[in-house]
């Protein structure tokens, strides 16, 4: 109503609402474009944020996946680092029966090197008194010989000195007949007197020293 007085009072718009509707359209033009570059940038920033959100969740589910990860390989280090611990355990125990079973060997070589020895040595005993057994087998084979020898002349010297005590037994009678025939014939007497003395009185023969004795 006030635009139709307008027009009809002058025909025309004042310049000044013109102007001021134009003024009021830029404005709302440059607040529309500073809101929409405002809207626009926040969108991007949204979509940058939603972006850094999706990636973040991706990283976390990395990072979730990589501690789990972590976590059992840490188990596992654990395990491997016991199991380590009883291998070295083992080692150990084995390193000191090696170190004992060496001695052992060592003390075995050693008695294995006197037992040796010893039996070097007995065997060399047992050989000189081998030599020394013959030796002495063969002294008393000459000894037994000797005494063979003595024990037969013995026994010879025996049988001689039976047969002598058997002549000195004879000769006593011999001598009686002859005393008794003196006193019948005295020259008789002296005849078998110088008989006796000269044939009939023993002789024993020493063999040891070839002396002829008269008994």
């Amino acid at each position: 109503m006030g635009i139709d007085s307008m027009r009809v009072g002058g025909g025309r718009c004042p310049p000044l609402l013109v102007g001021g509707l134009l003024v009021a359209c830029l404005m709302l033009i440059c607040n529309w474009w500073t809101l929409s570059t405002e809207n626009i940038e926040l969108v991007r920033q949204i979509d940058e944020l939603n972006e850094q959100l999706k990636i973040s969740a991706e990283e976390r589910d990395q990072c979730v996946t990589l501690r789990g990860n972590l976590q059992q390989r840490y188990k596992n280090a654990e395990d491997e680092l016991a199991s380590l611990h009883v291998r070295l355990d083992q080692q150990t125990d084995l390193k000191k029966k090696n170190e004992e079973l060496e001695d052992s060997v060592t003390m075995c070589k050693s008695e294995l090197d006197s037992l040796n020895k010893l039996d070097a040595t007995k065997t060399a005993t047992l050989k000189t008194l081998r030599l020394e057994k013959d030796t002495f087998n063969t002294q008393l084979d000459v000894k037994q010989d000797e005494n063979k020898k003595l024990q037969d002349e013995i026994d010879q010297l025996k049988d001689e000195l039976d047969k002598l005590k058997l002549t000195c037994n004879k000769t006593p009678e011999k001598k009686m007949n002859v005393a008794q025939q003196s006193e019948v014939n005295p020259k008789q007497q002296n005849n078998v007197t110088s008989n006796d003395d000269g044939e009939d009185s023993p002789k024993i023969k020493n063999r040891s020293t070839g002396v002829t004795t008269k008994e």
